[in-house]
């Protein structure tokens, strides 16, 4: 959302807040009446309908921070604040990541509103959305109560897992304020494989793929591309050597399915993901 949006949205509220941790979020909530809009960094406000002219804006981007990194249980802990791209950065140090690349963490956008939203990218393919990287949460609920779900430990079955209810609830539940993730380690090569596809030739071939014993990453078809009518690209990774090997046979298996595939330079690979 640009400046020109946020200042006419806190123009339309009767009151705007920006707390800095749970404590503060629950005072403001319990202290509050009428409606509340939930606002991270604003890359989803158009999804779906929101609340117009609400009685309190509560802000979440000033809780923003890492609370513990366990590289060795390969989880982490963060306030709902932060974006997805600087806890990427944080834990990459680790060779860890969180598997989630949807192209809103270009334009900032938060643990908690991806857990809001639903969001997701390509990688879903191989593991899954954010319902299935979250293994604990800390939310405030509108009277300003705060109810705790899951744990620190991936393998964590007790109590009602809360998270899997507010994955795309968009802020009409609660309010998202701590997320605990699993992590992944990061894969030493990425490669991308691209084929000229129309619908109907990249189903087939993705089709193929997914009976096939390569595993890849992502799977998508771009509708519209400088090569056509659309274009099949599909991500692999692992070691230098698994890699190579598995783009040479999604290579393979495209051209059983008719499709004239190419493996992508890094920097033409980058692009094309990011226009996508």
């Amino acid at each position: 959302m640009d400046t020109a949006s946020l200042s006419t949205l806190e123009r339309g509220a009767g009151r705007v807040e920006r707390p800095d941790d749970l404590n503060e979020t629950a005072q403001i909530l319990r202290a509050s009446s009428g409606s509340v809009l939930i606002h991270g960094s604003g890359t989803k406000q158009h999804w779906a309908g929101r609340v117009r002219e609400p009685d309190l804006v509560l802000y979440t981007t000033a809780m923003n921070k890492v609370l513990t990194h366990n590289p060795g249980d390969m989880t982490v802990s963060v306030q709902a604040g932060i974006p997805l791209s600087a806890l990427q950065e944080h834990i990459a140090g680790d060779g860890q990541w969180v598997a989630l690349d949807p192209a809103s963490a270009a334009a900032g956008a938060t643990v908690g509103g991806l857990l809001a939203a639903g969001d997701s990218g390509p990688s879903r393919l191989k593991y899954g959305g954010m319902r299935d990287l979250v293994i604990g949460a800390t939310v405030v609920l509108a009277d300003g109560s705060v109810a705790r779900s899951g744990g620190h430990v991936i393998k964590n079955v007790a109590g009602y897992d809360l998270a899997k209810l507010l994955h795309g609830s968009l802020g009409t539940l609660a309010l998202i304020g701590e997320v605990v993730l699993r992590l992944h380690p990061k894969p030493p090569s990425r490669l991308t494989v691209s084929a000229p596809a129309d619908a109907d030739q990249a189903t087939t071939a993705a089709l193929a793929l997914a009976a096939g014993p390569l595993e890849p990453v992502s799977v998508e078809w771009v509708s519209g591309t400088v090569e056509g009518p659309g274009a099949l690209i599909v991500r692999v990774q692992g070691s230098v050597a698994v890699a190579q090997a598995a783009a040479q046979g999604t290579i393979a298996s495209l051209a059983r399915a008719g499709l004239e595939a190419r493996t992508l330079e890094a920097d033409e690979a980058a692009l094309r993901w990011s226009e996508h």
